[in-house]
């Protein structure tokens, strides 16, 4: 579910960015998009109350499902997350490590730039037995306050960026193809290196 989400909504993110930053935010929680209503805010004096409020539930709709994967399959959902390898490996370790840290509080720390997906902490946090009450709490609290400060860095800076986010939107349409082409280049490529693959493992033995 996740998955096809992300890559449903992957193609939509930069043309709805350039149109509506509201719906975007309201739908994927984008903080691009928070940052476009705080712009737009200032410049235009628009009433942006609502989508904020709906972004701000919107970026962690998914979290839990991260959670509950980790509470049920243990340690090799992490593995899943983070694939195989020494990098890998050390992604796992980092985020075992924060969550022995802090506990729960490791979910502030998924809300700013940090070189591990956060689906990896979220689900450390369901195997190292966390509740689901305490996690939705701390998450939407964090999520409050995150979003909040996007869209605050958007009000501040205000109107110089407006034209920047109007010359985006002319190119939005084309953007979006071009991360539709992307996204068919690369599951070509995966389909043609899998048949490659199963030709190998056909292939009769040369005498």
């Amino acid at each position: 579910m996740v998955t096809a989400y992300g890559v449903v909504s992957l193609p939509a993110r930069p043309l709805l960015l350039g149109l509506s930053p509201d719906l975007l935010a309201v739908v994927t929680g984008s903080r691009m998009a928070v940052v476009a209503m705080g712009v737009l805010a200032r410049a235009e004096g628009g009433w942006y109350l609502w989508p904020l409020l709906a972004s701000m539930v919107s970026i962690a709709k998914f979290h839990w499902v991260f959670w509950w994967a980790g509470r049920i399959w243990g340690h090799d959902v992490l593995v899943r997350l983070a694939g195989d390898g020494p990098a890998a490996r050390r992604r796992i370790a980092r985020a075992e490590a924060l969550v022995r840290r802090f506990s729960v509080w490791a979910l502030v720390l998924a809300y700013v730039p940090l070189p591990l997906p956060r689906e990896i902490l979220h689900a450390a946090l369901g195997i190292a037995g966390v509740r689901l009450r305490t996690f939705l709490l701390v998450d939407l609290a964090a999520a409050v306050v995150s979003q909040a400060l996007f869209f605050l860095a958007g009000y501040l800076v205000g109107e110089p960026v407006v034209p920047l986010l109007r010359e985006y939107a002319r190119w939005a349409g084309l953007v979006s193809l071009a991360v539709l082409a992307l996204m068919g280049l690369r599951w070509w490529r995966g389909r043609a290196a899998a048949r490659s693959a199963s030709e190998r493992v056909s292939r009769p033995p040369t005498p």
